[in-house]
């Protein structure tokens, strides 16, 4: 049997199975994924594997045997790893038994006449590792759920045998390197549990079942079922594109350096708004006489709100002090207002009245006749920057 020949019907099947399932995935792409992937871990995605089967070698005179007599029970035992849902390596162990024919009874691998020549029997064992590529994802996409994958992998490893009998009293054994290629085959049973189908080839030097000539290579062909068992995590989730984050980390910086001058600002005009409403009343001469006449004095309230702070009740005592001692048929006028920028003119015009009556309250309190203050509800006002400002009572 060719080599050569064998590979490219193998490829050809895998070609074709992998074409067939990408035709299922497109109608249901809502299961498949598509790759870059996120990396795994390095226990994810990891799976063991047992099967049995044939071997069936193919030596310098093994065509003269007939097919059933060369088939040779066959074992294997692996672990893998699917790196990508396309890409994947396993190592394991491959056996146990061949068959061949000889004509040379000197040949060490020699049990009994064969017609015309003798019967090879040989332990056979090797231990290898595989690159794998799981062709039904790289062309289909992947899916977690799809029931056959298929995935061609070449492989490279140790190959060892030994005679069934001593010979001139001690077994014979020969170790060669080999180069294996085949076809895997997945067919889901359980999200945990596959049965497979491995096909393979490998190829060792002639002189393996301890004869040399004619062929400079000799072939050991392998079927075999088992089961695998996929550990957990197992699946794959597609990777999301990374995204630039400079252009919104440069606008933050920005906003917050508007902030900190902002709140600089603010406390540059509290400092200067505390001074006007600490500021004592000026005293002016009336008819001749030193009295204490206030002049325009401002208080200011929280937004929406007609309540006074300590200093601003301070302020209005002192204004009341000083007030009382002006000509008693002076008036005393309250302007009330709220900034326009918020609430109606409705909600304005009662909050402005408010915040009149809590100064009036106090005026009251600290003795200031109520028929001598007027009252001037100015409503929502924009005279003042910043807003807070505007939020205030004048008493003159």
């Amino acid at each position: 049997m060719n080599f050569k020949k064998l590979f490219m019907a193998v490829a050809i099947c895998a070609v074709a199975v992998s074409s067939a399932s990408a035709q299922v995935v497109r109608g249901n792409e809502a299961q498949t994924k598509r790759g870059p992937y996120e990396t795994n871990r390095f226990f994810d995605n990891v799976f063991i594997g047992v099967a049995g089967g044939v071997n069936y070698y193919m030596g310098e005179n093994d065509s003269k045997m007939d097919f059933q007599d060369r088939l040779a029970p066959a074992v294997q035992a692996y672990v893998g790893k699917w790196i990508t849902p396309s890409v994947g390596v396993r190592v394991g162990y491959y056996g146990i038994k061949a068959k061949g024919m000889t004509f040379s009874q000197n040949n060490p691998y020699v049990t009994d006449r064969y017609e015309n020549g003798y019967e090879q029997k040989m332990n056979l064992n090797q231990v290898r590792g595989d690159f794998m590529w799981n062709l039904s994802n790289a062309i289909g996409g992947y899916r977690a759920d799809r029931f056959w994958d298929i995935a061609p992998y070449v492989g490279m490893g140790w190959m060892w045998n030994a005679s069934e009998h001593k010979v001139n009293g001690s077994s014979n054994r020969n170790n060669e390197l080999a180069v294996t290629g085949g076809i895997y085959n997945m067919f889901r049973l359980t999200q945990a549990l596959d049965l497979t189908l491995d096909i393979n080839m490998a190829y060792v030097n002639q002189r393996f079942e301890g004869e040399v000539g004619g062929s400079r290579q000799e072939y050991i062909a392998s079927a075999s079922l088992g089961l695998a068992y996929n550990f957990r995590n197992r699946e794959f989730s597609r990777a999301h594109a990374a995204v630039d984050v400079t252009p919104y980390n440069n606008k933050i910086k920005d906003l917050n350096d508007a902030l900190a001058a902002a709140n600089a600002k603010n406390a540059d005009l509290k400092k200067a708004l505390d001074e006007a409403n600490n500021r004592p009343a000026k005293e002016v001469i009336v008819k001749g006489k030193d009295v204490v006449a206030p002049s325009k004095v401002a208080v200011f309230f929280p937004i929406g709100r007609a309540t006074l702070d300590a200093a601003s009740v301070q302020n209005i005592k002192n204004f009341a002090e000083g007030f009382k001692k002006a000509d008693s048929s002076r008036k005393l006028t309250l302007e009330g207002s709220a900034d326009s920028a918020t609430g109606s003119a409705n909600t304005n015009n009662k909050l402005a009245q408010k915040r009149m009556d809590a100064v009036v309250d106090i005026l009251v309190k600290e003795g200031i006749d109520k028929d001598r203050i007027e009252l001037n509800n100015r409503g929502g006002i924009n005279e003042y920057k910043p807003n807070k400002l505007n939020r205030c009572v004048v008493l003159y």
